[in-house]
């Protein structure tokens, strides 16, 4: 289930590969997918090297899925694997559409992917992360439409009539992958990967996730990917109509949650002459380890090289340390927050020793109260007058815009006091993610006491905070980590003390006109000269990290609490979810109590 391409099917499954309608794969009986994908592309790569002490270990889900392991002792240093990028067949979005488009075919679907890989993408906030997201769209569109060709050429003799052209041809090339990528659900309703956002319930989305920003995570990859079907309806069921709708969806969600989990990005070995998110067959089946990897690999060409950005040259999977006999061969995919790793591969890594991690807090209280040292009279209690509820995109965007204008500017004073030169602290230990303040959206409940007109699920503010977590057997003294995190948000904070206080001046004298991000420049230089704002933002920040706290605890005992009396579906996949969804919790709240451990706190310690 862990960073393998084919999907890792559950052990109750291994024995048997089938696709929908119960048509069953042409690899040889007996054989489990991802051995027969093994040795087909070794068998097709004259070139390529496998060491002599690893080898393909075939687990059950429960003991870590399909992975790479060491027979024998690997000497640090050796290469385990050397695989031709040319002969092991290399897949991704670019390479296929070049070809349809350097043709005449009639196909609705790829012209529909190739207008939408070129076309750039507006209205975003982020350019470069939506120009992932569309690439990662396109591969897992081309994925699935070829999966869907695959299946109707295998059946061809039913009413399945498959089309001559280049997505035939693309499937026929790439078919022991596809062929090990079976369409979802299965024969019997079970699922191959039962642990990805894209095949939970709403209910238990809701329920098992709530409380945690894996719960806004998991909403919006299903939001988004909801968007884009309805974008290709016409064109795969213009292609696909045989097939019917079920069978569609099935293989796009399949497609999706294969490419999430299993693709590399451009910025992972080379760019590629930007082809975009990439599979590569057998060194995808290296499974994860954010901790302690003991391999990695890179792009090598010998002479020419040009070669890498046409998709030549080898992957080279070289050991980083000694590998003892028996241990599986891991390689980092790079830091992600354990809410990122779950929505994207279906788990998160286990803490075995100590890692980064990070946790949201909310940047202002859920209900501001305009006039908090008085006695509002009881007409004005009454309608509010004197409350904001400050989950309400019209009443925190302006004030989150201020922030963000005052913490920038605070950082452009600072820096031309320091003369241009940025003090980094622990270079190479906090990742870069942690070193800039993000806000972002956690999908939170109305509060209690609103009208029942307005009692509809809001959206909160949030700074993510990340630092170093461990186990209960872990020595490492993390403190000053935890003060760095301290130290990245509390400008943040400080300046939303400051634009909470603007808005009760405002609302003293009369003004109506909402915090403008100007004023907020206005006051970035305070932040760091003044102390003023430190005892605010502290207390501010405080009561956020303590508010997260209860929230994760409540929301925690409350999806065990539901997951006890719901016997609806498959109670062991819900059983696989439910512990999922716990990690994720336990991720979040181990960042919250680290840099805020009710005793000894480092946030008083900070600025």
């Amino acid at each position: 289930m862990r960073g393998v391409f084919v999907v890792a099917l559950p052990y109750y499954l291994a024995a048997r590969v089938e696709s929908f309608n119960g048509v069953k794969s042409n690899q040889s009986a007996g054989v489990h997918p991802h051995k027969f994908v093994w040795q087909r592309t070794l068998e097709n790569s004259p070139n390529s090297f496998v060491h002599p002490s690893v080898d393909l270990a075939i687990r059950p889900p429960s003991n870590g899925g399909t992975g790479i392991v060491a027979k024998d002792v690997l000497a640090e240093g050796s290469v385990a694997l050397s695989l031709s990028l040319h002969e092991i067949g290399m897949i991704d979005a670019r390479s296929i559409l070049d070809g349809f488009d350097a043709g005449e075919d009639d196909d609705a679907v790829l012209s529909m992917l190739s207008d939408m890989w070129k076309n750039e993408v507006k209205h975003a906030k982020d350019k470069e992360v939506s120009e992932d997201g569309k690439r990662l769209a396109v591969l897992a569109g081309c994925l699935a439409h070829l999966q869907l060709t695959r299946f109707k050429d295998k059946t061809a003799w039913t009413s399945n009539e498959v089309n001559e052209g280049h997505a035939l041809r693309e499937s026929r090339r790439l078919g022991p992958f596809l062929d090990a990528m079976p369409l979802l659900p299965t024969p019997d309703g079970t699922n191959p990967m039962p642990t990805h956002y894209l095949y939970w319930s709403d209910d238990e989305i809701q329920m098992l996730l709530a409380g945690t920003f894996g719960l806004t995570r998991a909403r919006e990859n299903r939001a988004g990917i909801g968007l884009v079907l309805r974008q290709w309806s016409p064109s795969f069921l213009k292609e696909h109509s045989t097939l019917g709708q079920t069978a569609i969806l099935n293989s796009v969600f399949s497609s999706f949650a294969s490419v999430m989990s299993r693709s590399f990005g451009d910025d992972v070995g080379r760019d590629l002459d930007g082809k975009g998110r990439m599979l590569v067959p057998v060194v995808d089946m290296l499974n994860h380890d954010t901790e302690d990897p003991n391999v990695h690999w890179t792009w090598h060409v010998k002479d020419d090289e040009d070669e890498i950005s046409q998709g030549k040259g080898d992957i080279l999977v070289t050991a980083l340390r000694d590998i003892k006999a028996g241990e599986e061969l891991l390689k980092c995919y790079g830091w992600r927050p354990s809410w990122d790793i779950a929505s994207s591969y279906g788990f998160v890594p286990a803490l075995n020793n100590e890692r980064w991690d990070c946790a949201v807090i909310p940047l202002f209280p859920p209900i501001l109260d305009l006039e908090p040292d008085e006695i509002s009279p009881p007409t004005s209690a009454c309608k509010d007058e004197t409350r904001v509820d400050m989950l309400l995109e019209s009443n925190y965007g302006p004030l989150v815009k201020g922030v963000l204008a005052a913490v920038n500017a605070a950082s452009e004073i600072r820096a031309r006091q320091d003369g241009g030169n940025e003090e980094v602290a622990h270079v190479g230990e906090r990742p870069d993610q942690l070193r800039r303040v993000e806000v972002v959206s956690l999908f939170r409940p109305a509060p209690a006491n609103v009208d029942i007109d307005f009692a509809f699920p809001r959206r909160q503010p949030c700074v993510v905070i990340g630092t170093k977590i461990q186990s209960e057997s872990c020595k490492s003294d993390n403190s000053l980590h935890h003060k760095e995190a301290i130290d990245a948000v509390i400008p943040a904070f400080k300046a939303a003390a400051s634009a909470m206080e603007q808005l009760r001046r405002n609302h003293r004298e009369g003004n109506t006109e909402p915090i403008s991000a100007a004023q907020m420049a206005k006051a970035a230089a305070s932040l760091d000269t003044s102390k003023d704002w430190d005892t605010l933002g502290i207390e501010l920040l405080e009561a956020g990290i303590r508010d997260r706290i209860d929230t994760l605890v409540q929301e925690g005992r409350a999806a065990n609490a539901w997951l006890a009396t719901s016997v609806a579906g498959n109670s062991k996949e819900r059983e696989m979810r439910a512990g999922m969804a716990q990690d994720v919790r336990s991720s979040e709240l181990a960042v919250l109590r680290a840099v805020h451990p009710s005793a000894q706190s480092p946030i008083r310690n900070a600025s």
